[in-house]
């Protein structure tokens, strides 16, 4: 059986409205830039006044990579401000 990749998907950054400020990372497989953040927004772990920071179309060579079939919306981790540590800490627990 061969797995159907998405024909087009984008990878978003979004940075999170809350009060110690993080980025969850999302790769998309919608045919639109709009598609895939509509899909996004409704994510529960996202809140009003999350903003969308950075957004990029992937390749044909990266959907490949990643397996991302079509409509899948699938994180890469958050990452959390650490003000004590001065910089930006890698958290894996949000990974689906």
């Amino acid at each position: 059986m061969v797995e159907e990749l998405a024909a087009q998907a984008w990878f978003v950054r979004i940075r999170t409205s809350e009060a110690t400020p993080a980025f969850i990372d999302f790769a998309v497989g919608k045919a639109t830039l709009q598609e895939a953040i509509v899909a996004i927004l409704h994510r529960p772990d996202l809140e009003l006044g999350d903003e969308v920071t950075s957004t990029s179309q992937l390749t044909a060579r990266e959907i490949s990579s990643y397996r991302l079939r079509p409509d899948e919306v699938r994180t890469y981790g958050r990452r959390i401000y650490n003000a004590a540590a001065g910089r930006w800490i890698f958290e894996r627990g949000m990974v689906d």
